[in-house]
């Protein structure tokens, strides 16, 4: 083709797509596909339909793979129990394989705490008692990480198993000044990785749930129930809404004679 022509053509067509962008989509039918496609993008709402992960209207999506987790571990929860703030958790997947659940909290107006304790420095929580800990959506919320799991490792008995989720994808937890301050997110690598350091390798299991739907549901407070449950599986590894983990901590090796 001759360059005058190519010239001509190039002008032609760069005039028709800045005419249909002009127009009130009266020539959409037979708009350049770019500009089709362009006009297809989805627009969502600019701000939130519930803040705090839409507790206000049911239960946020991120539970729903918390407590689908608890539930495939549910034979874990059993004997003595620690938990954070109540025992809803271990009494419910637990159930009478709980002798006795534990309540962790430093808040003395807490009346469901059976133990005022300090998760991050350990104080008043009792070493070596626990044979499960139930610690969820907590460690994002302790500034001293570290501190945070090695009081949650010493405090199991020989055997016990910690089941932990973290956030992965998520807002802010609650406004600057409120009782629960946020400070972290995570990866499944990073979780591995921490809980390895100290339960060794080969004791521990950590996985990561979410998809691009879940998690825009989650960030703009739509509940559980409203989202199309074949939205929320199978897990996409680029969104990473929660972080679960299994760590166990094992019986030491037996003393030689």
């Amino acid at each position: 083709m001759a360059a005058p022509l190519r010239r001509v053509r190039f002008a032609l067509g760069r005039a028709y797509a800045r005419l249909w962008r002009l127009a009130d989509g009266g020539l959409a039918r037979i708009a350049p596909g770019s500009v089709r496609a362009q006009r297809a993008r989805p627009r969502l709402p600019g701000a939130p339909l519930h803040r705090r992960y839409g507790l206000r209207e049911g239960r946020p999506v991120d539970r729903f793979y918390i407590e689908r987790f608890l539930g495939r571990h549910a034979a874990d929860i059993r004997g003595r129990t620690l938990e954070l703030l109540d025992a809803t958790y271990s009494r419910r997947f637990g159930g009478d394989a709980v002798q006795r659940a534990e309540v962790l909290d430093l808040d003395p107006d807490n009346a469901a705490a059976t133990l005022r304790g300090d998760l991050e420095t350990g104080d008043g929580v009792p070493v070596g008692a626990f044979d499960c800990f139930v610690c969820t959506q907590t460690i994002s919320i302790t500034y001293d990480v570290a501190g945070a799991l090695d009081t949650a490792y010493a405090a199991l008995a020989p055997g016990g198993v910690l089941l932990l989720t973290v956030p992965g994808i998520s807002h802010q937890a609650e406004p600057d000044g409120e009782r629960f301050p946020d400070h972290w997110r995570f990866t499944w690598r990073a979780v591995d990785r921490l809980l390895t350091e100290r339960f060794g390798q080969g004791n521990v299991a950590v996985h990561a749930e979410g998809t691009v739907a879940a998690c825009a549901a989650f960030l703009y407070g739509v509940p559980a129930a409203e989202v199309d449950p074949a939205h929320l599986d199978p897990h996409d590894p680029d969104y990473e809404m929660v972080i679960c983990a299994r760590a166990v901590k094992r019986e030491p090796a037996p003393e030689r004679p």
